[in-house]
């Protein structure tokens, strides 16, 4: 007979066999997952010269991993600049951020942690 599915186990926070303990005090150790193996430097900014749409991806991947970036737009034509804009609008909308614009193709696009003032 299949054992029951359960989301708990699933995530690895709760087990059926039993919790490991420490000699010192004998209370059980947490299990602890790490979400994220590397620490991210909050003051990061990074500066991106797309050629092409696609690079989109990797610019939302680094707003995601609280980096701001400078995003220069004069390699792309203009529907693919305003594609980017608009994309890149929906993923700070997401996260909280905010989008500034620095010069004629230049956007400063910053995370929540990050507080730009003019």
């Amino acid at each position: 007979m299949p054992q029951k599915f359960n989301l708990a186990n699933f995530f690895g926070m709760e087990s059926d066999q039993p919790r490991t303990t420490n000699a010192d005090n004998e209370k059980p150790t947490d299990n602890v997952v790490l979400m994220n193996k590397q620490p991210i430097d909050p003051s990061k900014i990074i500066v991106f010269e797309p050629i092409n749409y696609t690079d989109v991806d990797t610019i939302a991947q680094k707003l995601l991993e609280d980096s701001a970036v400078i995003v220069k737009l004069n390699k792309l034509d203009v529907n693919s600049s305003a594609r980017m804009v608009d994309f890149l609008n929906g993923v700070l909308f997401a996260i909280h951020g905010s989008i500034n614009r620095l010069d004629k193709d230049i956007f400063l696009c910053s995370p929540k942690k990050f507080q730009v003032t003019k």
